[in-house]
């Protein structure tokens, strides 16, 4: 390939040319004595010395290729000529690495995110709070119908007619099951309010 000017260099990175100035200037790539670039040269140069953790735009150097806010460059898993024949993978492998990491923690901050957003809506509630708050229901609804026969027995000891006997075990029953209705209604999360 041809070595190319600062502006065609430019061109062919899809940056502009102050991104290459800039990387002239700090070293990142080199020109030759007459000030032309080697491109093959150039692109090695410049991609193994690229900052992947900083935002990729056209000033930055990465061709000009629109993507999604917080998706990985393309770029960073082409597999250039820093691959080939380098030890242990080369720049490519550590770079989608990198990208591939980046990608997975932001996932998990999203479903973080959204775990927050749905226990502060009231949608998502405390598995060990909806258990707490069932057994101890359970509990109250054991006690109170395990105490039925203790209320009963001084009542029922002389009782002969069958449908008196009825009658006072269904009113029982009844008054037992409207105490259990007016338990104080579920509330979990941020508004919980613990009963005194």
């Amino acid at each position: 390939m041809t070595r190319l000017t600062i502006r065609g260099y430019a061109r062919h990175r899809g940056v502009s040319h102050t991104a290459v100035r800039k990387a002239l200037s700090s070293g990142r790539i080199s020109a030759s004595p007459d000030g032309t670039i080697d491109p093959q040269e150039a692109d090695r140069d410049w991609a193994g010395s690229t900052d992947q953790s900083k935002p990729r735009n056209s000033v930055t150097g990465v061709p000009k290729m629109a993507r999604a806010a917080g998706e990985p460059s393309a770029a960073m898993f082409t597999a250039g000529p820093e691959s080939e024949g380098a030890g242990e993978g080369g720049a490519t492998r550590l770079v989608s690495s990198y990208a591939a990491s980046r990608a997975a923690r932001e996932s998990y901050l999203a479903r973080l995110a959204k775990l927050d957003f749905e226990q502060r809506s009231g949608r998502l509630v405390d598995a060990d709070e909806v258990r707490a708050h069932i057994f101890g229901l359970g509990r109250r609804m054991r006690d109170t119908l395990l105490g039925i026969p203790d209320r009963l027995a001084p009542v029922l000891v002389g009782q002969t007619d069958q449908a008196l006997i009825h009658q006072i075990i269904t009113e029982e029953l009844m008054t037992s099951l409207g105490e259990l209705s007016k338990a104080p209604p579920l509330r979990f999360g941020p508004k919980s309010e613990t009963p005194s």
